[in-house]
């Protein structure tokens, strides 16, 4: 899901949910499934679901981030059970795939400089501006920051306004780095103990447009050295290890310096990853249900693998259990069902949006849009154990453009039996589904809820409910048929 809101963290450690080597069912109280549903619905088990989710949360996909081999790894897994499962390939050049354009970019650590007199020091040598949205330039007298504790103040606005600003800043001098990122100065540069990479990094296609305010970034240690020198002011004075107590001193100089930063960008395609159920309606079928969950999570970062297993592996899994039901059940829906597993929703909902502004099926022809994101772990916050949480799960915005697809939901739930949370996070917003419902389509968006693995490399799969990612599967393939089978379409009469 993406993070668009910050979510509190507790310490306690998550529950672990045993795998249970027996599939089981829907939970106690449930409704019979009519004949009509059951033997797709009873196609849905654990066993599957776990065989998916190891594919998809294993060290192969390694976190599944947008642009990464992981998640193109991830996407063709995905288009080889559309297959399996009989959906059609509706995406580009009759593959599964409709490929969203981004750009990779990074400072090219050749050509991008730090000139001090008759010294040149490449960014290979350890420096990399961050958020970079074209080539830039800056110069002005270079001068060194180094300060340390809660209690200092910034220099004079005049002593590092159109400066390059080289800060070392202790831990608990967050104001004084914040100050300088909005002082005017013309670069600032914080040195850092961690590595310094110029690795690619993928984002949307650039609108053109050039940098705002000043330049910032980072150089290591190593580096800060070696610019220091350059400058004539000694290591000491931009060594981490050597800030202590409350200080803050400036070491300006006479020496003008120039940085130059060359960006290299390439455009690049990322799949969402599509499949069609034909309706069996002759007329009808021109008409679709569509259900959705997030392909990509955090990937590899500097090494660290966010493996992603609930957010969105379980969601994604789901998906392949709705489809193997449908593709096992001998009654096929009227309408069609389209299956979609989006890419770039941790980078803000990118895939679906791009999906909904260029719909591969026209989107007045989408009657409804199901989305399930993070729908493999009992929620556990401050005020609530994850053992109590077992058969929960939150079922938001299903009555913001339509009460009928609202009742459908509920009424489809009699034979699956969840506890329903409603949006007590507020996160209508924040997953794939709100890019259909800002274009008129009645959704709905089941999730399971937060807990402290939330955006961590401890999402991993060992603490996954696969009975919850069953039973979700097991829900929406009874809401999708019997939105699919409805006489019409739903009534927009929500709140939005």
């Amino acid at each position: 899901m993406y993070r668009a809101l910050h979510v509190s963290r507790t310490s306690a450690i998550a529950l672990l949910v045993a795998v249970s080597s027996v599939a089981l069912a829907q939970y106690s109280g449930s409704a019979p499934v009519s004949a009509q549903f059951k033997k797709g619905f009873d196609s849905i088990t654990q066993e599957d679901c776990k065989k998916w989710l190891e594919v998809l949360a294993g060290e192969e996909c390694a976190g599944r981030g947008t642009g990464q081999p992981g998640y193109q790894k991830a996407a063709d897994y995905m288009a080889a059970r559309f297959k399996e499962f009989g959906l059609k390939p509706v995406g580009d050049n009759g593959t599964y795939f409709q490929q969203v354009p981004f750009e990779r970019r990074r400072m090219n650590p050749e050509q991008s400089t730090i000139s001090i007199g008759s010294k040149a020091i490449k960014a290979s040598a350890g420096f990399k501006l961050d958020r970079l949205r074209g080539s830039a330039e800056a110069s002005g007298p270079i001068v060194f920051i180094r300060a340390n504790g809660n209690g200092v103040s910034l220099p004079q606005a005049d002593e590092i306004a159109g400066r390059i600003i080289i800060a070392a800043i202790g831990p608990d001098a967050t104001g004084i780095r914040r100050g300088l990122t909005r002082s005017g100065a013309a670069a600032v540069l914080f040195v850092t103990n961690e590595a310094i990479d110029n690795d690619w990094i993928f984002g949307r296609q650039s609108s053109g447009q050039g940098n705002e305010r000043s330049l910032q970034g980072r150089v290591s240690q190593k580096c800060a050295n070696d610019i220091a020198k350059a400058g004539g002011v000694s290591t000491e004075f931009v060594d981490l290890e050597s800030l202590a107590g409350e200080t803050i001193e400036l070491s300006g100089t006479s020496q003008e310096a120039k940085l130059v930063a060359k960006l290299e960008e390439s455009p690049v395609g990322v799949p969402n990853v599509v499949g069609l159920l034909e309706g069996s309606d002759p007329v009808l079928k021109s008409e679709i249900v569509g259900i959705g969950s997030h392909l990509d999570h955090l990937g590899n970062q500097g090494g660290v693998i966010y493996y992603g297993a609930d957010d969105d592996g379980s969601g994604s899994t789901a998906l392949l259990a709705v489809a193997k039901a449908f593709s096992k059940n001998p009654e096929k829906p009227k309408r069609s069902i389209l299956f979609m597993a989006f890419c770039g929703e941790e980078m803000g909902l990118i895939g679906s949006g791009y999906y909904s502004d260029h719909p591969i099926l026209p989107n007045d022809k989408m009657i409804c849009e199901l989305q399930m994101d993070m729908v493999g772990r009992n929620e556990q916050k401050d005020n609530e154990k994850p053992e109590d949480n077992v058969d929960t799960i939150h079922l938001v915005g299903s009555k913001r453009l339509s009460t009928e697809l609202h009742d459908l939901v509920l009424e489809a739930n009699k034979q699956v039996n969840f506890k329903f949370e409603w949006d007590e996070e507020d996160v209508y917003t924040r997953s794939d589904h709100y890019m259909f419902a800002k274009v008129g389509i009645p959704i709905a968006f089941v999730f399971s809820g937060f807990h402290p693995d939330y955006h961590q490399p401890t999402d991993t799969i060992e603490k996954i409910n696969f009975e919850k990612i069953a039973n979700t599967g097991r829900l929406y393939y009874l809401v999708a048929n019997m939105a699919a089978n409805r006489g019409h379409r739903f009534k927009i009469d929500g709140t939005g």
